[in-house]
């Protein structure tokens, strides 16, 4: 069964509700006036509802925008499908968030050509 916590109460045991979310895996919800407005979870279990916009940057090519099932991490491989149907991976090397007041957050994405191995 999920557990949940008012939002009020859920402020002040706010540490101990994410470490046992943490440590049991498990999702918690918050409400107000008795209706979920949030979750608490271990980070592999919160998933945005649509995707999240992204803006890839393919080596030194123009950037690109994506909608990705999550933010993809440094070290992650992306396979790409060109326009002309062919695919190629792709090396993360870097996540940069751009958070400026008034504007939605954007997330910019850069991917190198992995090495070639002689």
């Amino acid at each position: 069964m999920e557990k949940s916590y008012g939002i009020e109460a859920a402020r002040a045991q706010l540490g101990d509700i994410a470490d046992h979310a943490r440590s049991t895996g498990q999702v918690i919800s918050l409400t107000r006036h008795g209706r979920p407005v949030a979750a608490i979870g271990p980070v592999a279990a919160i998933k945005p509802l649509t995707g999240v916009q992204v803006w890839l940057y393919l080596g030194d090519q123009e950037a690109i925008s994506y909608t990705f099932p999550g933010v993809p991490r440094i070290g992650e491989s992306i396979l790409v499908e060109t326009p002309d149907g062919n695919e190629n991976f792709w090396d993360v090397v870097n996540v940069q968030w751009d958070i400026r007041p008034d504007e939605a957050p954007a997330v910019n994405v850069l991917a190198n050509e992995p090495t070639k191995e002689a």
